[in-house]
């Protein structure tokens, strides 16, 4: 029996990512300097369904914040697609993403310098806003109720961000995210900056946000215990490659790259004795500390550090593959121990 055509249409909106990344490749420089330098993202691919929230975590220079900017406009690809709900912005220049990608929205790591201090709360919000075509009063109630959404009050509007502290701050960054009404936000180190009560106020907002607006968040994070908390599945990123994905839970307590085993390991705790004995468990495995020289062309970028390292890794860049819950790109991870 053929599906109605209503039926099938349906269909096709529901399996289309929010947003789709597909063998992205970021080089920095211009010209014979790009082409031969490692690449900064080297082949990432990843979805993003409807009001899912996926975490890309990684050490600093791991590439996840460039990917957050290739898939914003604001570093352009070297090869690869980016898609919004099917549509390739990959080429778009930042004036036609303004006009034509209303669903794609950022929040930026700092709330003290994301923020103009000359201009009012009322104005920052309002701005996107104009540029979709909305003015006047309008607009300011948009902003308002932006404001609300997020625990503020709504005549905030006419107060300058120095009159705010930093969770606030990172609170209205977030409301000037949501006044266009977006389905896909990137979230660029949204806590790092807070402390930890502030943190957890604010991934408590967002999980509430995306549950009652269905959004759909990139989450970039360095600590794999704030990832997991906010997000459904996790990327692990490694000088620019993937080196484990999976559900978030999988990934982050039965890791099965020895990279991420060594960021589990090193990730802080609140019970000191656990901490001692994952800092010791860490230490017996004999992961390397990172090094500011740059992998080879071939084989796994994490072969310096890795206590499970052999020839073929040298050799031989490792796929993907399916172990247990989690794709691992590693040659040995059947032999990655538990935490």
């Amino acid at each position: 029996m053929t599906a109605p055509a209503g039926a099938t249409a349906a269909s096709s909106v529901l399996s289309t990512p929010a947003l789709e990344v597909r063998d992205l490749v970021v080089r920095y420089g211009r010209g014979r300097k790009a082409r031969s330098s490692p690449p900064a993202v080297d082949r990432v691919s990843f979805d993003i369904a409807p009001g899912e929230t996926l975490g890309l975590v990684g050490e600093s220079g791991s590439g996840k914040s460039t990917i957050g900017k290739a898939v914003l406009g604001l570093q352009p690809p070297s090869a690869g697609t980016v898609r919004v709900h099917g549509q390739d912005i990959t080429g778009m220049s930042l004036r036609e993403r303004s006009r034509r990608v209303a669903d794609l929205r950022v929040v930026f790591q700092d709330p003290y310098s994301s923020l103009n201090p000359t201009r009012t709360i009322g104005q920052t919000l309002v701005e996107p806003l104009r540029l979709m075509g909305v003015s006047g009063a309008e607009a300011v109630q948009k902003a308002r109720s932006g404001l609300e959404s997020v625990g503020l009050p709504g005549d905030a509007v006419d107060r300058y961000p120095t009159q705010f502290s930093g969770g606030q701050r990172q609170r209205i960054a977030i409301a000037r995210a949501l006044v266009c009404d977006p389905k896909v936000i990137v979230l660029d180190e949204p806590v790092s900056a807070l402390d930890l009560s502030t943190q957890a106020q604010v991934l408590n907002l967002l999980a509430d946000l995306r549950d009652q607006r269905g959004l759909s968040l990139l989450f970039i994070a360095h600590d794999l215990g704030v990832v997991r908390f906010l997000s459904q599945r996790t990327v692990v990123l490694y000088r620019g490659q993937v080196m484990e994905s999976g559900p978030a839970d999988a990934v982050g307590l039965t890791p099965r790259h020895p990279y991420t085993l060594a960021l589990t390991a090193a990730a802080p705790v609140p019970r000191p004795a656990e901490q001692a004995a994952r800092r010791n468990a860490r230490e017996a495995a004999g992961f390397g500390m990172a090094s500011a020289a740059s992998p080879g062309a071939t084989g796994c970028p994490f072969v310096p550090r890795c206590p499970l390292s052999t020839d073929v890794c040298v050799e031989q860049r490792p796929p993907l593959r399916l172990i247990d819950q989690s794709s691992t790109a590693c040659h040995h991870a059947e032999r990655v121990p538990a935490l």
